[in-house]
């Protein structure tokens, strides 16, 4: 009996799933538990084992689809076995292209489907060829067939129709997790009304007592334990509920080839500077590397993001869903100070804090920034008063 190929679910929220790359071709025999497709996620890019011994057909998802989990994308079987086909809705086999010719007129009664970004790319294997064949962008299409899939008639009512004036230049497609990233940002900037607050440290004190560790391991180390004190720092919003949480798993923000993805310090605030330096790098090395699990970037309660060593003085980071805050560090200039009566020369950073107004005043926020620059000034905090 055939075993059913899904796209997995790895993560609560999870919806869809992005297929890479398949590891084995179609009717190439396959042992149980031996990886079989690449996956990405909104996380992460994870190989999938395959879930039986026996040989790959009937592949219906092909690199670069959107995929709904747990929707069947091919089947294992037993030799000698067979499956249907993938589905072909409206179309049986690639048409001549005078045939093509022929029938448009017939199959595309309607007016030309719009063409606008949209979500899942699935289309048919003959509809995939032929928007190759036009150069036309699939993830810009409407799909008019069964369960939105793209069809025959819908790329040729799309090459049929006024394509829109664009600047001359090169064209890349937001696909993979560029597209994700888009999708996850625009629906934080217009979810979560942001409210940022800008505070300006003095990290002569963070130099002398940092030793080997990074400033970004220096922020995460006092950050942490002031999430305790701020919960609405550290906070989600389910339904019509704030939950104040009780882990407290530090994001860190790193420019990987793919785009941005987010490793998580976990139990941050019960680690030392020396431990969280530590594993900072090797989250980042890691992500450099495509090698992250997904336990490495999922979980986190609030997020980081530094971009001080590009030169950068200050920046507003959008806020990482589902997550309440998110603090956004610029560089360390040196520059002069008012100390006293005097002026002094010294190294000075801003960091500003974006956090969902839903949830986090901004007095809150205020406070919470007031109690970080304390810290790393090393002065006494306030928190709690």
């Amino acid at each position: 009996m055939a075993t059913e190929v899904i796209m997995p679910k790895m993560g609560m929220a999870q919806e869809t799933g992005t297929l890479l790359q398949w590891l084995k071709k179609e009717g190439e025999w396959v042992n149980e538990g031996e990886p079989l497709f690449e996956v990405m996620t909104d996380k992460v890019n994870m190989q999938v084992e395959a879930p039986a011994s026996g040989y790959l057909k009937g592949i219906r998802a092909h690199p670069n689809d959107v995929v709904p989990v747990t929707e069947v994308i091919a089947y294992i079987v037993a030799e000698g076995e067979e499956v249907e086909a993938a589905p072909r809705p409206a179309e049986v086999a690639a048409p001549s292209e005078e045939a093509a010719r022929a029938e448009a007129p017939s199959r595309v009664t309607a007016p030309a489907p719009t063409i606008e970004a949209r979500g899942p790319v699935r289309a048919t294997p003959v509809a995939r060829k032929m928007a190759q064949e036009f150069g036309l962008d699939l993830s810009r299409i409407r799909g008019t067939g069964p369960g939105g899939i793209i069809v025959q008639a819908d790329v040729l009512a799309a090459r049929a129709a006024p394509q829109p004036a664009g600047r001359p230049g090169r064209r890349v497609p937001l696909v993979g997790r560029r597209r994700i990233i888009a999708e996850r940002m625009l629906r934080s900037a217009q979810q979560a009304p942001h409210i940022a607050l800008t505070i300006e440290v003095d990290m002569s004190h963070a130099e002398r007592t940092r030793g080997e560790a990074s400033f970004t391991a220096v922020l995460v180390a006092k950050v942490a334990p002031l999430l305790v004190k701020h919960p609405f720092m550290n906070a989600t919003l389910e339904g019509e509920e704030i939950v104040l949480l009780d882990e407290v798993n530090v994001g860190v923000a790193v420019a990987a080839e793919e785009g941005l993805i987010v490793p998580v310090v976990k139990a941050a605030h019960r680690k030392s500077l020396a431990q969280i330096d530590a594993e900072i790098r090797d989250l980042a090395r890691r992500a450099r590397e495509g090698k992250l699990t997904l336990d490495d970037v999922t979980g986190g309660t609030f997020t980081i993001s530094n971009l001080g060593m590009f030169g950068i003085e200050e920046f507003r980071a959008i806020i990482n869903p589902p997550e309440s805050a998110i603090l956004a560090v610029g560089a360390i200039i040196r520059k002069p100070v008012v100390i006293g009566d005097g002026i002094a020369i010294r190294p000075m950073m801003k960091i500003t804090a974006s956090a969902d107004h839903r949830i986090v005043d901004g007095a809150v926020v205020a406070e919470f920034l007031r109690d970080l620059k304390a810290d790393l000034e090393g002065q006494p905090s306030n928190a709690g008063t």
